[in-house]
């Protein structure tokens, strides 16, 4: 039995490995920003390399809210969720500074391979022209934090 007497409704902390593979298979999930003090949340898809968060924003344009809540390191925090049940579900926290990654070059071919590997992505949003804006941001986490409930409630 677990010493903290409200695991069976907080959950407790996930493995590194428990995380990562969350994070992998999951592929989607709310990225949240601050902008000017005013929160903003935007569900996203995202892939993750083992090492840094890739972020898709499909915008619809430069004045869009996306556009406008996101900057050069800004700090934000992405929670990525599996919930089965009430006693039955993980969480993941990925906080830190996000990158834009320049459309061009070996570095946005790297941010598409990573998107393909396990977000929900289809590789063809990379060249479509009727979007007007595909945004590309790595999120590179200083802190990941997991907790999960997979017992049964204690009765």
């Amino acid at each position: 039995m677990s010493q903290n007497l409200y695991a069976q409704f907080s959950g407790t902390p996930m493995s590194q490995g428990d995380i990562d593979r969350l994070l992998k298979e999951q592929g989607y999930g709310i990225l949240s920003l601050c902008d000017d003090g005013t929160p903003y949340s935007v569900p996203l898809s995202f892939g993750y390399d083992g090492e840094s968060v890739s972020l898709l924003f499909l915008s619809e344009g430069p004045q869009s809210t996306k556009a406008e809540a996101i900057s050069e390191g800004a700090i934000a925090r992405l929670l990525v969720t599996d919930i089965r049940g009430r006693f039955s579900w993980q969480s993941v926290a990925v906080t830190g500074p996000v990158h834009a990654v320049a459309p061009d070059g070996e570095a946005f071919e790297q941010f598409i391979a990573t998107l393909d590997d396990n977000a929900w992505f289809i590789r063809g949003f990379e060249r479509a022209d009727s979007l007007d804006s595909i945004q590309g941001w790595r999120l590179d986490p200083e802190e990941i934090r997991g907790l999960e409930r997979t017992e049964q409630p204690v009765e």
